[in-house]
């Protein structure tokens, strides 16, 4: 009896000692996958907080519709991923400037975004205007 029970013993201890060698790599990295995602989520939010648009100015004459934003916000955003919507729908083809320059795609702090749409990518006699940056934020102005 003596000896059953301590071999059994040992080999429960061996068995536990191998499970915990297997699973703590694999909770640990979880961890840090968790980790990860919390911080990146926190990014986010603080870019988002940081980020914030204006609408200059929305005019619709000579078969085209300009809209002109600023970046109010202390972050940089991108003009392509910008998006304009025209009475709910997004226009097919869009020219972007950033301060006159048509090449540039970051928008900077402090900096203009002129969007020009030609008529006809529009809804017949458009009502509103919706500019969305990439990280959510968004103006509405009527036209």
């Amino acid at each position: 009896m003596g000896f059953s029970t301590s071999g059994a013993t040992a080999i429960i201890l061996v068995g536990v000692l191998v499970a915990v060698s297997v699973a703590y790599p694999a909770l640990q990295s979880a961890q840090d996958l968790r980790q990860n995602a919390i911080e990146d989520r926190d990014n986010r939010a603080l870019e988002v907080q940081n980020a914030a648009v204006e609408l200059e100015d929305v005019e619709h004459a000579d078969g085209e519709l300009t809209v002109t934003a600023r970046n109010d916000g202390s972050t940089s955003l991108s003009a392509a991923d910008t998006t304009l919507l025209v009475d709910g729908t997004i226009p097919d083809d869009r020219d972007l400037e950033v301060d006159g320059e048509p090449d540039r795609e970051l928008w900077l702090p402090e900096e203009e975004l002129t969007i020009t749409v030609d008529d006809s990518d529009l809804p017949d006699d458009p009502d509103r205007v919706k500019l969305v940056t990439e990280r959510g934020v968004a103006t509405t102005e009527a036209v």
